[in-house]
């Protein structure tokens, strides 16, 4: 009889354990061969912010998310960029090259909300969003 119950406590246990996907560390896309990456990118400074989903951090989903103070194009901008996993230490100031990937919701006259490639050194490649302009 115990050994019933013990197997079916530890049935019960474990069942939840396979249940759910792991990832232990997503690797970021690699630069594609030919691909180019035309615009010319220096990265003068780095914040980390918290942002949460509705609900909140009870409710919701929080995570960490990267801004990046740039300037191309003659302009000054906030990148959110999207970094994989735990890379963070990766992106430090400094010239990189990016692409125009495409532009915000039906807006034409500013750079708010567009998306661009972030070539790394390591020929990954980081997704960012113009979040922000500065005069």
């Amino acid at each position: 009889m115990k050994t019933i119950a013990l197997a079916l406590t530890l049935a019960c246990c474990l069942a939840p354990l396979h249940a759910q996907k792991t990832r232990f560390g997503q690797e970021p896309p690699r630069a594609r061969p030919g691909v180019d990456y035309p615009i010319a990118v220096h990265i003068s400074g780095i914040r980390v912010r918290s942002e949460c989903t509705a609900g909140g951090e009870r409710f919701g989903y929080c995570f960490n998310a990267v801004y990046a103070d740039a300037a191309f194009n003659r302009n000054k901008v906030e990148l959110m960029v999207w970094t994989p996993g735990t890379m963070l230490a990766d992106l430090v100031p400094g010239d990189y090259k990016v692409r125009f990937l495409k532009a915000g919701h039906k807006v034409v006259t500013t750079m708010l909300n567009q998306e661009y490639e972030l070539l790394m050194p390591d020929n990954t490649v980081w997704r960012c969003t113009v979040t922000g302009l500065y005069e």
